[in-house]
């Protein structure tokens, strides 16, 4: 009996271990931790080989360095020109085959585009999209156009084959080659054959799709159409993609109180105008109400009534709003609901804040705004005070409009010293409800070190155009400073601020001393501009000449 039970016991121990083996070698996986794999899948080769003539149609294989994500496929492959019937496309763990019909045209170069829609099983895309491309004649055209598009985001280029002109909708219709740019703007086309070619760059988003200029981001090139010979190479097109700016539009109102508010438009308003602005509240009381632009968001303007509305429904029209010497709309109205109910809170103050660190400039300034949350009716001389370390100072306010004024210090900020600035809550008389609560608003500034100057200058290639040299700082609020180049091709910008910059040269054809992008409809050629690819450095109190610079050409 006893040597019956050893030997079960003896038995069981044995499955249970052949069964923990048989598991554990089941259960083989990666380890769990360590960095996320970030490493995008490689293109490896193609079968037939990438640039094979006598192509015939039958199966083409794609083999990339790890296996793909199934449901990425279909929507990375674009075939140009496209083939009747269409070719069919599969996928098999690291490969995509694809099945190209018999009935293939004549000496013509099939491409196929990989865009970078294309992820492996952890969601990584293709760093650049990639083409293959093969012929069904004797020999295989390699033309390329290359370039790059300038921005923050991620962009696709179009290309398309033009016979004769180019038409204004060619650039509205789906395109007959695609290549998403890589993460730092570049872009290449391979295997064209030789002919005019017209580009457009967008958004990715929109990548391959028909062009809609008012809600896709687009940029047009500096030429026309680009020639390109047998097997040649045209490079460094380069594109700065832009939205259209949308036709001015009255968005809505936001009414705060019983006399006051603001309205809203769709862009920032510039050189404006309106004719016969009229409030209409729902006692059929029609008012013309005084309006003021916001300088920090110009695409707003304060509105000021002598009376207060009634309760309801408020009808605000306009006749005509003019922008930039242009009548834009006509016959404007927007409704709102009004109420009279008494304001009884304090006034705020939006800007700035409580304590602020001043670096002065070479204007002893900077300006500083002060912003309120209601309108200013009326304020006396001794509203505002400044004491400088522990002096009291008298000071000028600027008042720019109802809801902001603007100072500074009698003679300018002076370094290492400490400001502050009081506001009298009594002196201060608000549209509507009470001043400050505390009887006096304290704001501290501390003025630190002035801001070092210095300048940039040195020479370009000649090109017989009129360029325009910009310097753009590298900040998160960028500043631009323009220069001419003069006759001997020189240039010298004055009075920077040390610190990092980018240079851009622009041929400005249309001497508004800024970069103008083109269109689609009427169609209208960028202007051609070239950015530096190093970073230049702006020191204070010195004039650096950075030299001749040479420009990369398109050949």
């Amino acid at each position: 009996m006893t040597s019956s039970i050893i030997t079960k016991t003896i038995f069981y121990l044995a499955s249970v271990i052949i069964v923990i083996f048989i598991y554990s070698c089941a259960a083989i996986a990666p380890p769990s931790g360590g960095p996320e794999d970030k490493t995008p899948p490689e293109f490896l080769t193609s079968a037939p080989e990438s640039g094979s003539t006598g192509f015939n149609g039958g199966e083409v294989r794609l083999q990339f360095s790890e296996y793909l994500d199934k449901k990425s496929v279909n929507t990375a492959i674009s075939i140009s020109p496209l083939t009747e019937p269409a070719v069919e496309i599969k996928y098999k763990d690291d490969e995509i085959h694809l099945n190209f019909p018999n009935s293939l045209m004549n000496d013509q170069t099939y491409i196929i585009t990989v865009n970078r829609n294309l992820k492996d099983e952890r969601n990584v895309p293709l760093d650049q999209s990639v083409q293959v491309a093969f012929s069904t004649g004797n020999t295989i055209e390699d033309g390329k156009i290359m370039g790059r598009v300038y921005g923050e985001d991620r962009y696709a280029v179009h290309l398309w084959k033009v016979d004769a002109e180019l038409e204004d909708s060619l650039l509205l219709s789906k395109p007959l080659y695609i290549s998403e740019a890589d993460d730092n703007g570049f872009f290449q086309f391979n295997y064209l054959s030789a002919g005019n070619y017209a580009t457009l760059a967008v958004e990715r988003s929109a990548a391959g799709l028909p062009l809609v200029p008012n809600r896709i981001m687009y940029g047009t090139s500096p030429e026309k159409l680009y020639s390109l010979t047998s097997n040649a190479v045209i490079k460094n097109i380069p594109f700065m993609t832009h939205r259209e700016i949308p036709k001015i539009k009255l968005t809505h109102v936001d009414w705060q109180g019983s006399k006051w508010g603001w309205i809203h438009f769709n862009q920032d308003l510039d050189n404006f105008n309106f004719e016969e602005m009229i409030i209409m509240d729902s006692d059929s009381k029609e008012q013309r109400p005084r309006y003021f632009q916001d300088n920090q968001d110009r695409s707003r303007l304060l509105l000021m009534l002598d009376d207060a509305l009634a309760n309801g429904k408020v009808d605000l029209m306009i006749d005509k709003i003019s922008l930039n010497g242009n009548s834009e709309i006509r016959n404007t109205k927007i409704s709102f609901r009004a109420s009279n109910k008494p304001d009884t809170t304090n006034i705020a103050l939006l800007n700035p804040p409580p304590s602020s660190i001043i670096n002065k400039d070479n204007k002893d300034g900077p300006i500083i705004p002060i912003i309120f949350s209601k309108p200013i009716t009326s304020f006396s001389d001794s509203a505002f005070r400044m004491i400088a370390d522990t002096d009291t100072v008298a000071i000028n306010i600027d008042w720019n409009n109802p809801t902001e004024f603007s100072f500074v210090p009698p003679d300018g900020w002076k370094e290492k010293t400490d400001y502050r600035l009081m506001l009298f809550s009594g002196e201060l008389t608000p549209i509507e409800g009470k001043s400050f609560i505390d009887s006096i608003k304290f704001l501290d500034f501390i003025s630190k070190k002035k801001v070092g100057y210095g300048g940039l200058m040195g020479s370009v290639e000649p090109r017989n155009k009129s360029f325009l040299l910009q310097l753009k700082s590298i900040t998160n609020n960028p500043e631009h400073f323009f220069s001419n180049v003069n006759s001997d091709n020189e240039f010298y910008l004055k009075n920077i601020p040390e610190g990092q910059y980018k240079l851009m040269m622009i041929n400005d054809g249309d001497n508004n001393k800024a970069f103008t992008p083109g269109s689609v409809s009427p169609y209208k050629s960028s202007e051609w501009f070239y950015i530096f690819p190093d970073t230049f450095e702006v020191r204070a109190n010195w004039d650096i000449d950075i030299g001749k610079m040479k420009i990369e050409d398109n050949n």
